[in-house]
């Protein structure tokens, strides 16, 4: 009779220290299936979890498999923020942009972030209009390319990077002190979309676009998409990818005003998973669209979504305007 008791007080206590570990967030939002196929990526009853708030615009975010945490920007702040599970949240670099004097811009800091196949950040650095390289270890930032033709950037937002080692990324006006008026500024009349190799190379590849934002490889980068900011034209487009690295002629692939006549939204941040399905944030979440461009579902947070990112721990991180958000996907 002792030994039941004792193996039951023990048992009693580890199932108290697990519930004591785990950290209870803040539900919020829900699933909106349109296709039966979305219940495939995501529980319809599962709801978004808050992990933190106090940004002013949240961007970027990008998931460092080693370290099992998230990186991302905060453009207004001019932060890198880190985030785990076990230690929160926490400042990683500030400034992460624009290093003064005074102040450059209304989003001076860094956007879109990635880890490259060196396992280095790199970023879409605003407030100094440039690519740069980050080392996670010693935080030391060096600079992989900030002009075309001689010509500096203007504020490059989102980039992916190739297998090949090539990187894509695009250069809308946002980060100038003046955005689309800034004539003072402004060296390259383009919002363009550019292909640089390793060395720091950059060719522009796309030159009529509004508002490019958002840019993915296809699950066999033999694709590019990109995200259109532009009300009146509200696209991701997608372009064939040629053997020397340039793109075909772009073809619509995605319309929102079309396929949601009845709300004002375009996308921003768009990440594509191993099924070839393209996560766009848009509106009050994420619009999930199939590989042949049709819509299958929405995860409703009920905050303005600028970007998401795949987490190694099975969860899609989502950046909302001053909060970052979580949402269980299925393994």
């Amino acid at each position: 009779m002792l030994k039941f008791t004792f193996h039951f007080i023990l048992l009693a206590f580890v199932f108290t220290s697990c519930a004591q570990t785990q950290k209870e967030y803040p539900k919020m939002g829900k699933i909106e299936i349109i296709d039966p196929a979305m219940e495939k990526l995501i529980d319809p009853t599962v709801q978004v979890e808050k992990l933190a708030d106090g940004m002013v615009w949240a961007e970027g975010p990008v998931w460092v498999k080693q370290g099992n945490y998230l990186l991302y920007s905060d453009t207004r702040q001019n932060i890198i923020y880190q985030w785990s599970e076990k230690e929160g949240l926490k400042e990683f670099i500030k400034p992460a942009g624009f290093e003064g004097p005074g102040v450059y811009s209304e989003e001076e800091g860094t956007n879109g972030l990635i880890i490259n196949s060196e396992g280095m950040l790199v970023a879409c650095d605003h407030g100094n209009r440039r690519i740069a390289k980050i080392s996670l270890q010693t935080k030391k930032r060096e600079t992989l390319v900030d002009n075309w033709e001689g010509k500096k950037f203007n504020s490059p937002n989102d980039i992916c990077q190739h297998p090949n080692g090539d990187y894509y990324f695009t250069d809308p006006p946002y980060g100038l002190p003046w955005r689309e008026n800034d004539t003072a500024t402004r060296e390259i009349a383009e919002n363009g979309v550019y292909k640089v190799s390793p060395n720091g190379k950059a060719v522009q590849v796309v030159s009529n676009l509004s508002r490019p934002n958002g840019i993915a490889l296809s699950t066999d980068a033999k694709k590019l998409y990109v995200a259109l900011s532009d009300g009146n034209n509200p696209y991701i487009m997608v372009y064939d990818i040629k053997s020397d690295g340039l793109l075909s002629e772009g073809r619509i692939f995605f319309d929102f005003k079309k396929e949601f006549p009845s709300e004002s939204m375009a996308a921003d941040g768009i990440k594509v998973d191993k099924e070839g399905n393209i996560f766009a944030a848009a509106g009050d979440g994420v619009v999930v669209i199939n590989s042949s461009g049709k819509p299958i579902g929405r995860i409703r947070s009920t905050v303005h979504t600028a970007n998401c990112a795949f987490g190694g721990d099975g969860y899609l991180y989502l950046t909302s305007t001053d909060q970052l958000l979580r949402v269980k996907l299925k393994e």
